[in-house]
């Protein structure tokens, strides 16, 4: 047997290693070290390719058009481009990419952008282009700021080529930093401690137009507090810091009363702009800052805010079946929290890469998977997708896929592979090193345009986008280089990287900070920050004209604050003793492997996912709007593994100790949303785990203690001959084991709580509420003499009323 077994390996890791120059996907093997070597150094060709382009017909703009190999830059005859708002005639994506140099050792490319960025230092930034300050502090001053570090705070002795361009830096980035932060911070220095989004690089505030300052996102306000942050650390100006986090701060004591953030703010008129919010455009790197901001600086405040957001969300965004499926996030309404919106973006994919971080696995799995599926039928993922088709079951392909896509456009943007790469790294499972493979192979062959790479304009029909943004090389493949760097040979998963408290930024910039750094780089720059306070401000010549900006900064002080800052709630007594534990205490401890994977150790050749039978679960809830385009059939032929969990290498590989393989069925259960109460941040709840079982007490471990059953609860109604989410068939036998009377008609019901603001019961855990609580709301709730709980006259199978002995209080 075990010659049989070596042979056969070894014939596996040849074939690839033999055909891996045909670039197809069918040969995915084991993922050998050869193989995943080559793969890497495939997605470095990749990079190169793209850097190449650039550097031959974009160079010194700030991208190349990738189908027509011509230099792209600001578009200065329309102020209201979009597209502005990244680019400032700086050589964006030069800026953008040092840290992807570094990250795949390209020495010599990155020894002439240093040359090139030094010679231009004075003048780089002193351009008459209006800017956004987000995209400027996460493209720009977070390239100058990582590269900066790598230079200076990683040892690079064993690298000669590397130690040679170490010690001949001066440091001159930190100071293109400084000056970049000058000419930004300017926008966060308003009465209302609210920023505008937009300033001219060379002429300030009183240089842009009126209609582009009128609404800034709580993104673009929020998330320059980690870059400025890091910038006031090494550069000991203080400034930079102080008003970026007023603006954080104040915009957190002004969440809404379900305790998440609307979308955008009115900087001027002091007041949120939204009906709707989510996790996508617009708000989500504000939820991933303070996680990442926590990390970096070791900072309990933002971990603290992280936290409560996260029980926020869980709690009135979170769709689908959790770890027992699938979950996305919904668009909501900020006052009641309902389901807004049928779409969600595709900017969202970045949210299961944080919950990585944020250690809670098996939710990060969940998240994923509903990007995986639509990845799967569209080969992309397009801006918006719908959850829910308005369509009827008849109506044609093309209308089905017409109702299926909110937003048509995929402009190679990083998310979904960035989430992909961060569950490698958590759970090694080669699902996901399939994935890679399958996007690699979209880029040697679908995406590559003769000047770099192309993203689609209309995903229906494959009409391409005539652009590259600096993303597609500083982020998408620099994850996809990462996600195959199992011999861990980039810097970022070498052992000198390990003591440090690294994460990526938003941009994918590896950042980090200690105070010993701090320390030493301030007193470095002191002198510099002495020279400077000699020479003229840095905005250059008169206004270019009198802005409506300008009056309303001289006259705000007087304008009324119109923001509330709540106090903030009082942690949930314990009055139970230890037994006890405020669930959101589940949030400070890793999961070291997902629920939904097996608890032992995985088997040779096998995948988590081959033994989770919630896999196709999407298939079946969202049939109507996972619709493959019919122009990619074509692809099909030549290429027939779009479907990357099914492909035929992997199941070939992996599939050999699969056991629950298999297609669950759609529940025909029906389940429906209460409100109990009034709704509240999860926080002012008081719920509780069981943290140890008592003999004074009714409950087992895991169970939920609610002294009061209230905010948002999902039940799910049982009856005969339907499927649960479970995937269980409920009989009438199930109905009659659970109910508590002796006698049952054929018609009779059961309901389960499946949620409790945003907690997900599970399997054999109860829900425990105070008697007292319940009969003081008897036209709701009826308990009887052994603690069983009727919701309007139906059981509820896993609530239970308690009663504590006096004793116990």
């Amino acid at each position: 047997m075990i010659p049989w077994l070596l042979l056969w390996i070894i014939t596996v890791v040849l074939a690839n290693h033999n055909d891996a120059s045909q670039q197809s996907p069918i040969h995915t093997s084991a993922f050998t070290p050869i193989h995943l070597a080559n793969l890497r150094l495939r997605s470095e060709n990749l990079f190169r390719h793209g850097w190449r382009s650039y550097m031959d017909y974009g160079f010194p703009a700030d991208e190349v058009r990738p189908l027509t190999c011509e230099p792209y830059d600001p578009d200065y005859t329309d102020p209201n481009n979009l597209r502005n708002d990244a680019m400032g005639n700086v050589s964006l994506t030069l800026i953008d990419n040092l840290d992807t140099l570094i990250v795949m050792r390209q020495w010599l490319l990155l020894e002439d952008a240093l040359t090139y960025l030094k010679q231009n230092k004075d003048s780089l930034f002193v351009k008459d282009t209006v800017v956004q300050v987000f995209e400027a502090s996460i493209r720009w001053l977070g390239g100058l700021l990582l590269t900066h570090l790598a230079l200076t705070d990683v040892d690079w002795t064993l690298d000669s080529e590397a130690q040679r361009i170490v010690d001949l830096y001066d440091g001159f980035l930190l100071v293109m930093a400084y000056d970049l932060g000058i000419r930004l911070i300017p926008a966060y220095k308003t009465a209302t401690q609210l920023p505008f989004p937009r300033i001219n690089l060379k002429y300030g505030l009183d240089a842009v137009p009126d209609n582009l300052n009128v609404e800034t996102c709580t993104s673009g306000a929020t998330t320059p507090l980690v870059e400025f942050s890091l910038l006031l650390r090494l550069t000991g100006d203080p400034q930079f810091e102080s008003y970026t986090s007023q603006t954080f701060w104040k915009l957190w004591m002004s969440r809404l009363q379900l305790g998440f953030m609307p979308m955008s703010i009115d900087p001027v008129k002091n007041k949120w702009l939204d009906e709707i919010t989510g996790i996508g455009a617009l708000v989500d790197s504000f939820y991933e800052y303070a996680l990442k901001g926590a990390i970096i600086f070791n900072d309990n405040r933002l971990w603290d805010v992280f936290v409560r957001s996260y029980q926020s969300l869980l709690s009135h965004l979170a769709q689908g079946y959790g770890i027992d499926g699938y979950t996305y996030f919904a668009n909501v309404n900020i006052v009641s929290g309902a389901v807004a919106s049928t779409w969600i973006d595709l900017l969202g994919a970045f949210w299961a890469g944080v919950q990585v971080l944020a250690g809670r696995l098996s939710d990060a799995v969940s998240s994923h998977l509903v990007y995986l599926k639509i990845w799967d039928h569209y080969d992309s993922i397009p801006e918006r997708w719908v959850t829910k088709s308005m369509v009827q079951t008849f109506a044609s392909h093309q209308e089905k896929l017409d109702n299926s896509v909110s937003l048509e456009w995929y402009p190679l943007r990083p998310e979904f592979i960035e989430s992909t790469y961060y569950l490698y790294r958590a759970t090694r499972d080669p699902m996901y090193l399939q994935i890679g493979v399958r996007i690699l192979h979209l880029f040697e062959t679908r995406y590559k345009a003769p000047c770099g790479f192309a993203g689609v304009q209309d995903i229906r029909t494959g009409k391409r986008q005539n652009r590259m943004e600096t993303f597609v090389l500083g982020e998408l493949i620099k994850y996809l280089y990462l996600l195959f760097d199992e011999a861990n040979e980039s810097f970022v998963h070498s052992t000198q990287m390990r003591a440090k408290n690294w994460v990526f930024s938003t941009e994918a910039h590896p950042l980090w900070y200690s105070s010993k750094l701090g320390k030493r780089s301030a007193a470095d720059f002191e002198q510099h920050l002495l020279d400077l306070s000699h020479q003229e401000p840095v905005f250059q010549g008169p206004r270019l004209f009198d802005s409506l900006w300008h009056k309303l900064r001289r006259s705000q002080k007087a304008m009324n604050d119109t923001f509330q800052q709540p106090k903030e709630p009082f942690p949930p007594n314990l009055p139970y003793g230890p037994d006890l534990v405020p669930t959101h205490i589940e949030l400070d401890k890793c999961e070291v492997s997902p629920r939904q994977f097996p608890l032992s150790k995985p088997k040779f050749l096998s995948s988590g996912y081959l033994h989770w039978n919630k896999v196709f679960l999407p298939e079946a809830m969202f049939s109507s709007t996972l619709v493959r385009p019919q122009h990619l059939n074509k692809y099909d032929l030549q290429s027939p593994e779009s479907y990357i969990e099914i492909s035929e290498s992997f199941i070939s590989t992996y599939g050999l100790a699969a056991k629950n393989f298999k297609c669950p069925r759609r529940p025909t259960t029906f389940e429906q949303e209460y409100i109990f109460g009034k709704l509240s941040r999860p926080e002012e709840i008081e719920m509780f785990r069981v943290e140890r079982r008592s003999d004074s007490l009714p409950f087992s471990r895991h169970d939920l203690v609610m002294p009061q059953l209230e905010g948002r609860v999902r039940l799910e109604t049982l009856k005969p001959g339907t499927i649960d989410s479970n995937n269980l068939k409920i009989s009438r036998d199930y109905i009659r084991r659970k109910y508590p009377e002796k006698y049952i008609s054929p018609s009779a019901e059961v309901l389960r709580l499946n949620k409790v603001n945003g907690i997900q019961i599970g399997k054999n855990r109860t829900v425990w509420t105070d008697r007292g609580f319940l009969e003081q709301n008897p036209d709701t709730f009826l308990v009887s003499s052994n603690n069983q709980v009727y919701l309007q006259g139906v059981f509820v199978e896993n609530l239970r009323a308690y009663t504590f002995p006096t004793d116990t209080i």
